[in-house]
């Protein structure tokens, strides 16, 4: 009865309200973003990504080829890793839990740690509440909307394979279907690309039929993909150059800036020159994401 009690305090405490979705492995039991615009963001990527995959293998793969060669597999075979890192990156995002619950967070509050009236915890430098999340995130760098969840020191290296995934894909499908588009479109080169800009107008004017309104418009949301993971992903890169978060680079915070060696390991863990291939590669973090090191402690190694 004593322990029933105690059960029932601890999941109506405001920082641990959301516990049940998280197991004893620190990974989230659920996937599904409790905010309407995440989980619509969230609906849209992974129908939108699956749904690329099989438009061009089962479109514009056999426009090009008619039998199964080297070719083909090859293309298979890049596809398939694509889609794998893309949805295992994000899948490892939602499951890892960012919040400090599996960290032990002291109450006594430490120098330069921060107290949060909302979870009703110190919490350590570089991490802040997600009004969102409705929780404290350890280095926080921002709330991904897509995922719906908040990107912290223990998944921004799934966060950040996954956008270069996207991005690759983005690329990859884009470049590879380009013939395909312009035959089907088979406009001259200024028309084509105006009907890119506004294919609707075109199918209006006769221009192209509704089957080339289709082509060009999924077109056009490769190119949006693209273009987003190119901008995320610049954002990430001169944020992990400064060894900053993005509430860092806003504030303009450079305390935590030691190389660019580091930094990336800060972010990617110590095997980072092989986890990139795949996020089952092993890559432990350096730290508990309490506390960091910063530029004025760093003494750079010395040979002797």
């Amino acid at each position: 009865m004593f322990e029933k009690k105690l059960e029932d305090e601890a999941t109506t405490h405001p920082f641990v309200k959301f516990l049940w979705h998280i197991d004893s492995m620190g990974q989230r039991t659920t996937i599904i973003p409790k905010n309407a615009t995440d989980r619509g963001l969230f609906l849209f990527m992974t129908i939108g990504i699956p749904f690329a995959v099989v438009w061009l293998g089962g479109v514009v793969l056999p426009y090009y080829h008619t039998e199964v060669n080297g070719t083909v597999i090859f293309h298979i075979t890049a596809a398939t890793f694509i889609f794998y890192n893309i949805f295992h990156n994000l899948l490892l995002v939602i499951r890892i839990d960012a919040s400090g619950r599996t960290s032990f967070l002291p109450s006594v509050l430490k120098p330069g740690w921060g107290y949060c009236s909302i979870c009703q915890v110190n919490y350590p430098p570089r991490s802040y509440h997600c009004h969102i999340c409705d929780e404290c995130i350890l280095k926080r760098d921002h709330h991904c909307k897509f995922t719906g969840c908040c990107i912290g020191y223990h998944n921004h290296r799934y966060f950040l394979m996954g956008v270069i995934y996207i991005f690759i894909g983005a690329l990859y499908g884009i470049y590879y279907q380009w013939d395909y588009v312009y035959s089907t479109i088979n406009l001259p080169i200024v028309y084509f690309f105006l009907t890119l800009i506004a294919p609707h107008f075109s199918l209006m004017f006769g221009g192209i039929n509704l089957w080339g309104v289709v082509v060009a418009t999924l077109h056009n949301l490769g190119l949006v993909t693209l273009i987003m993971a190119g901008y995320i992903l610049t954002i990430q890169v001169r944020a992990i150059c400064r060894g900053q978060t993005q509430y860092e680079m806003k504030h303009n915070i450079r305390d935590y800036n030691i190389t660019l060696n580091q930094n990336i390991i800060d972010i990617m863990g110590r095997r980072w020159k092989i986890a990139w291939l795949t996020p089952a590669v092993e890559s432990p973090l350096k730290g508990d994401g309490c506390k960091f090191l910063k530029t004025n402690e760093y003494e750079p190694p010395k040979d002797i």
